[in-house]
């Protein structure tokens, strides 16, 4: 694994789009990003606060059908990281970090195909560290480890504890072991087996999450007894009067 420091940059995924590897893991975190990403826009951090990071992998022979292994080996990799600072962490589907009830990390992902395989996969993360207060009209209500406990912590300590995580999982990756990912993933999802209100492009519905399958569709039970799977962005999460896109 090779990790790289920068100071500043557009994004860390646009970093390691062309970079050439020489390593399974290259990770790249900086201090501020000036055209950050995440899945529902812009992503908005303060300068220094927090960890801003990527993954670039070159998995072998990957099929892409099994590609959404991936963000479930980053996401059970932040769990693991997250609880270690301020407990009960949840994974909402497919990879955002929640904890009480408030987002604390969220993760972009890029993957480049090779006729069926994957072939480059860079998985961008921000991870709210030091920053306390954030800006309103963001896509999710959030939080951050400060806010959380009252304690600040170097950025760099948080990545480096991810990266013993993250080379765990994605060596069983290599190695073809799924279950125990796909596991801790399932039984770590936000709001799974808890009844709560949804919306899709059907209306809003009272659902049940109950799984999600291994091309990453999440499976929903609604209140007649019918399972619902869906791809990403094509339900969302009602809180209140807001509709967050799960």
């Amino acid at each position: 694994m090779k990790t790289i420091h920068i100071a500043e940059t557009t994004s860390t995924n646009d970093f390691l789009r062309d970079y050439s590897p020489q390593e399974d893991i290259t990770i790249a975190w900086t201090d501020f990003q000036t055209h950050g990403r995440g899945q529902s826009g812009a992503w908005i951090s303060e300068a220094g606060k927090n960890l801003l990071f990527s993954v670039l992998l070159t998995p072998d022979r990957m099929p892409a059908s099994e590609g959404f292994i991936l963000s479930q080996a980053n996401a059970v990799a932040l769990r693991d990281t997250l609880q270690e600072y301020v407990g009960e962490v949840w994974i909402k589907w497919p990879n955002d970090i929640y904890t009480d009830n408030r987002k604390i990390a969220g993760t972009l992902i890029e993957n480049q195909l090779c006729g069926k395989t994957v072939s480059r996969s860079v998985i961008g993360t921000g991870t709210n560290i030091n920053q306390s207060v954030f800006p309103d009209g963001l896509a999710a209500p959030a939080t951050s480890i400060v806010s959380e406990t009252g304690a600040t912590v170097p950025p760099e300590e948080v990545l480096n504890r991810f990266a013993g995580h993250f080379v765990r999982y994605y060596t069983d990756i290599q190695e073809g072991r799924y279950y125990g990912i796909r596991d801790t993933y399932r039984q770590s999802l936000y709001l799974r087996g808890k009844e709560h209100l949804y919306a899709d492009k059907d209306g809003i519905f009272t659902g049940v999450i109950i799984n999600v399958e291994p091309d990453g569709r999440l499976v929903v039970m609604d209140d007649k007894g019918i399972e619902r799977r869906y791809a990403f962005k094509e339900i969302k999460l009602i809180h209140g009067d807001h509709r967050y896109h799960l």
